[in-house]
C-alpha cells in the first residue's frame, strides 16, 4: 500500500510537473508572438524610418539640386543685371552727352532766334503799314453793265472796290544840297559822269559833287474790299437777355418796315462779343439798314437800346511789292558853299546845269537849300526799280 501509494504520489507529481512545464511552455509562447509582434511593429516603423529617411534624401537631393539651380540663376541674373546695368550707365552717358550737346544747341538756337526776331522787327519797322485811311468822297464816272433788278445773279450780291495804295517818296535835303531836275533823262547820266563840278559865280567859282538820288524802300499794293448788299453788322449789343430771347427781339426790330428793316433771312448772334451778322432777303434793306448807322432794339415794353449797324466788308490785301527806287531825271548835288544869298545861287547852279558844254541840258527845277534849312522833297513814280 505504502509503495503503491508511494507510486501514485509520484505519478501525481509527475503529471502536475507536465502541466506545470506546459503552462510555462504556452506562457513562453505567448511571451515569444508578443514580443514576435513587437520586434515585427519595430522591424516595420525601422522599414518605414529608412523608406522614410529615402524620401528625406531625395527631397534632401531634389532641394540640393534646386539650390544649386538657383545659384547658378542667381548668378546668371546678377551677371546679367551687372551686364545691363553698365550697359544703362553707358546709354545714360550718351543720352547725357546727347543732352548736353541739344541744349547747347537750343542756346544757340535761342540766340539766333533772338537775333532773327530782332532782324524781324528792324523788318517789321521798316516795311510797317499803319495808316488811317482816309475818308474818300468816290465820283462813279461810268457804267460798265446794268441789269434788272429780279435779274440779278450771285455775282451782284457784293460790292467790289479796289483801291491802288501808291508809294510816297521822299528826300531829306540838308544845308549845302540842292536837287536839279532835267527834261532829258540823259542829260542826267552825262551828269553823272563828271566827278566834280566847277560852278562859275562872277567872280569865283565853288566845286560842287553830283550823286544819284537813291530812295528809301517804298511799298505799293492794292486793297480789295467786297461790301455785302445783303448782310449788316451788328454791334454794341446789351447782354441784358438770354442769347436765344436777344435773338428773337434782333428779328423782330430789324423786320420792322417802320424802323427802316424788312424780311430777315438769318441772324448769326454772338452773345459773348455783343456782335450779330443780320441777312435781309431783300439787297436794299441791309443798304438802308446800314446808312442808319444806329438802329433801335425794343427790348420790352418799357427798355430799348440802340445798336450800332455798319456794312460787311472783306478786305484783302494784293499785289505787294516792296522795291528801293533811283530817279531818273533827278540829281542830288552836294557841298554847296553859302558864298552868296540864296536866289542868286540858285540862278548860278541853274544856269550852270543848262550849259551843254557842261554835259548839261534844260532844267525842269532846281531847288537850293540855303544856310539853316532843312526841307523834304517828294516824288511821284519818276524812278526806276532796283
Amino acid at each position: 500500500m505504502k509503495r503503491g501509494g508511494g507510486d501514485f504520489e509520484v505519478i501525481q507529481d509527475n503529471h502536475q510537473d507536465n502541466m506545470n512545464l506546459s503552462e510555462k511552455l504556452q506562457l513562453a509562447k505567448d511571451e515569444l508572438a508578443l514580443w514576435q509582434d513587437k520586434i515585427d511593429k519595430l522591424d516595420k516603423e525601422k522599414s518605414d524610418l529608412i523608406c522614410e529617411k529615402l524620401d528625406a534624401d531625395e527631397r534632401k537631393k531634389q532641394a540640393l539640386n534646386l539650390v544649386s539651380k538657383l545659384n547658378a540663376e542667381q548668378e546668371n541674373l546678377q551677371k546679367e543685371f551687372e551686364k545691363a546695368e553698365e550697359s544703362f550707365k553707358e546709354k545714360l552717358f550718351d543720352k547725357q552727352t546727347e543732352a548736353a550737346k541739344l541744349k547747347e544747341q537750343l542756346l544757340q538756337y535761342k540766340h539766333e532766334l533772338q537775333r532773327q526776331q530782332g532782324d524781324i522787327n528792324v523788318l517789321q519797322t521798316k516795311f510797317k503799314i499803319k495808316a488811317i485811311m482816309p475818308e474818300k468822297n468816290i465820283k462813279f464816272t461810268k457804267l460798265e453793265r446794268s441789269v434788272p433788278t429780279d435779274q440779278e445773279g450771285e455775282e451782284f450780291l457784293k460790292i467790289e472796290c479796289c483801291y491802288q495804295i501808291l508809294p510816297k517818296l521822299s528826300v531829306a535835303l540838308q544845308n549845302g544840297q540842292a536837287l536839279v531836275t532835267f527834261e532829258d533823262e540823259q542829260v542826267a547820266n552825262a551828269i553823272l559822269k563828271v566827278a566834280k563840278h566847277h560852278v562859275n559865280l562872277d567872280p569865283g567859282k565853288i566845286d560842287v559833287k553830283v550823286l544819284p538820288v537813291k530812295l528809301d524802300t517804298a511799298r505799293k499794293f492794292e486793297v480789295h474790299v467786297n461790301i455785302s448788299r445783303k448782310m449788316v453788322k451788328v454791334s454794341q449789343i446789351p447782354d441784358s437777355l438770354p442769347a436765344e430771347h436777344m435773338r428773337d427781339k434782333l428779328e423782330i426790330g430789324f423786320s420792322k418796315p417802320s424802323l427802316g428793316g424788312g424780311e430777315v433771312e438769318n441772324i448769326d448772334y454772338n452773345s459773348t462779343s455783343g456782335t450779330a451778322l443780320v441777312t435781309f432777303v431783300k439787297k436794299i434793306i441791309a443798304q438802308r439798314v446800314a446808312a442808319q448807322k444806329k438802329y433801335k432794339i425794343i427790348l420790352t415794353e418799357a427798355t430799348s437800346c440802340l445798336v450800332k449797324v455798319e456794312p460787311v466788308r472783306d478786305y484783302s490785301l494784293q499785289k505787294f511789292q516792296t522795291f528801293n527806287g533811283i530817279c531818273k531825271r533827278t540829281l542830288l548835288i552836294t557841298d554847296i558853299k553859302n558864298v552868296l544869298e540864296e536866289e542868286e545861287l540858285q540862278d548860278k547852279l541853274e544856269i550852270h546845269f543848262q550849259k551843254p558844254s557842261n554835259y548839261g541840258g534844260e532844267v525842269e527845277s532846281l531847288k537850293y537849300v540855303a544856310k539853316d534849312q532843312k526841307v523834304t522833297a517828294y516824288f511821284d513814280e519818276e524812278m526806276e526799280v532796283n
